[in-house]
């Protein structure tokens, strides 16, 4: 059997491995191994899988885990709760004000998280209650904390835009550049598809009283919260002045995190525990997915499938937009059935070199690869942040929640649209900070 007919069986049995639910990164090392091992033997395959752990890591790796424990943090110290109730008393008295709150607070949280699980959870905690008790429709209500999350992948700083750029060998610090508009523009494009939706629907909320101003009742530091704007302001501002790289931009993060929660009381030992405990086993779970994707990186190149499918590219009469956007259907149909990490992780190796073969700024292909997965998260039948939400609203049916997210999938998608026809609104930022 040649390297190539290896090569497709083993990536058949990748799919099959995924199907029946074996983890991405369990599945990418048995096929990567086994396809070394069938293509040049047993000490091959041996070498790369003891190596991999080795190859797959470097110093940039860092900037994961404690962007994480920040956001781990912000979540068991129970910071969000405080930006949420501002949120409520500046805006929850107009139509839809509550859902758009929620949105914003996802916004502002993502700028502490980057994960986009972790920012639905936070979110719906605090608001799915609040949204229910005035009369919001369910699908509203936990269509609108589903597709808030989602904002966490892009806004920086981002798990995802991070991985990417390790990967693909770009600046983290051009990567979070470049995913602060689009997730600015996403942001304002969903509290529009909210405005809409309660002007379109009567039955979407209730008329809030002007006497009723939602959780008025709350205590709420605003000292903690300016505080947390002002560590926003220099993490982010730190890393895009050169200030700081991104490896202590996320240390200066996860430290003034540390700080606040601890200084509002917030935080106590078993807070921490849990945060710590959180951290490490996501970053794990991250690095372990990372080997695995390298294994599989040395799968294509020695199967030949890599150069093989370059070619093939390279033979194609289509414009470079039209096989970019080809690309970005795929991963909206692999948003089906897989997730956002195991996608982009699993295909990277694939369709990475065929865009630096077109001539597309990687750094904008970046910002659409991670737009398009995070559309994954929302869309049936495996939308993560959906069965998040569901698992919160108890008295929220999954097809409930599913149809709460329609309008913002259709806004997501307005929104990638957008992003591919005014490119420059991924590329200035860092262009004019770094080139």
């Amino acid at each position: 059997m040649s390297a190539m007919a290896i090569g497709i069986w083993c990536s058949v049995g990748l799919l099959a491995l995924m199907i029946i639910r074996v983890p991405i990164a369990i599945a990418l090392i048995v096929t990567a191994t086994t396809g070394i091992y069938l293509v040049q033997g047993g000490f091959a395959a041996w070498f790369q899988i003891a190596g991999a752990p080795i190859n797959s890591t470097n110093y940039g790796l860092s900037v994961i885990p404690l962007f994480v424990l920040m956001g781990n943090l912000a979540v068991h110290a129970g910071l969000s709760r405080d930006l949420f109730v501002v949120l409520t008393r500046l805006i929850g008295r107009m139509r839809g004000g509550l859902a758009i709150a929620t949105i914003l607070g996802c916004a502002g949280f993502s700028a502490l998280s980057g994960s986009s699980l972790a920012t639905a959870a936070t979110m719906g905690r605090v608001s799915l209650g609040e949204m229910h008790k005035r009369g919001y429709s369910k699908g509203l209500a936990s269509g609108s904390v589903a597709a808030g999350g989602t904002i966490g992948i892009l806004i920086p700083p981002s798990v995802m835009l991070a991985i990417y750029a390790l990967m693909t060998e770009q600046s983290i610090r051009e990567m979070f550049a470049a995913g602060l508009f689009p997730g600015l523009m996403l942001t304002g494009i969903f509290v529009i598809t909210v405005m809409i939706w309660v002007r379109v629907s009567k039955t979407a909320t209730q008329p809030i009283s002007a006497l009723d101003v939602p959780m008025m009742g709350e205590k709420v530091s605003y000292v903690g919260v300016l505080s947390l704007v002002g560590l926003v302001v220099l993490v982010l501002g730190g890393l895009y002045g050169g200030l700081f790289t991104p490896t202590e931009a996320a240390a200066v993060g996860a430290i003034g995190t540390f700080v606040i929660a601890w200084a509002r009381g917030g935080l106590n030992r078993e807070t921490l525990a849990d945060a710590m405990i959180d951290t490490a086993a996501t970053s794990a779970m991250i690095f372990l997915i990372i080997i695995g994707s390298t294994l599989y990186g040395t799968f294509l190149s020695v199967t030949g499938i890599a150069s093989a499918l370059r070619g093939f590219v390279g033979g194609l009469d289509a414009a470079p937009i039209v096989i970019l956007m080809a690309i970005l259907l795929i991963y909206i149909m692999l948003g089906f059935v897989m997730d956002s990490l195991g996608m982009l992780l699993l295909t990277l190796p694939v369709m990475f070199p065929v865009v630096v073969q077109l001539g597309i700024d990687p750094v904008l292909f970046g910002v659409l690869v991670v737009m398009t997965v995070e559309l994954g998260l929302i869309t049936p039948p495996l939308g993560m942040n959906v069965f998040v939400v569901r698992s919160i609203a108890r008295d929220t049916s999954l097809m409930q929640v599913f149809a709460g997210t329609v309008p913002f999938a259709i806004s997501f998608l307005v929104a990638i649209a957008v992003v591919l026809m005014i490119p420059e609104l991924a590329t200035w930022l860092p262009n004019y900070l770094y080139r």
